[in-house]
């Protein structure tokens, strides 16, 4: 792909499957908050890609897995 056309199409599409358990929260959130579900993806995705960068991918993952117990 050219430079001029990824310029015209800024934001790429893909397919995410969640579980029930976090589509229903992100829903919640998404209706609570008035923020659209795209927009909350996004950020969230920033954050970790931006955690990972910082800290390593080892480190964030041990955070990940003990704030899920």
């Amino acid at each position: 792909m050219d430079q001029l056309n990824a310029l015209a199409t800024p934001n790429i599409q893909f397919p995410l499957r969640l579980s029930h358990d976090l589509s229903n929260r992100l829903n919640q959130t998404a209706k609570s908050t008035r923020i659209p579900k795209t927009t909350l993806g996004r950020i969230a995705i920033q954050s970790l890609l931006d955690q990972i960068e910082q800290k390593g991918i080892s480190l964030v993952l041990e955070q990940a897995s003990n704030e899920s117990r």
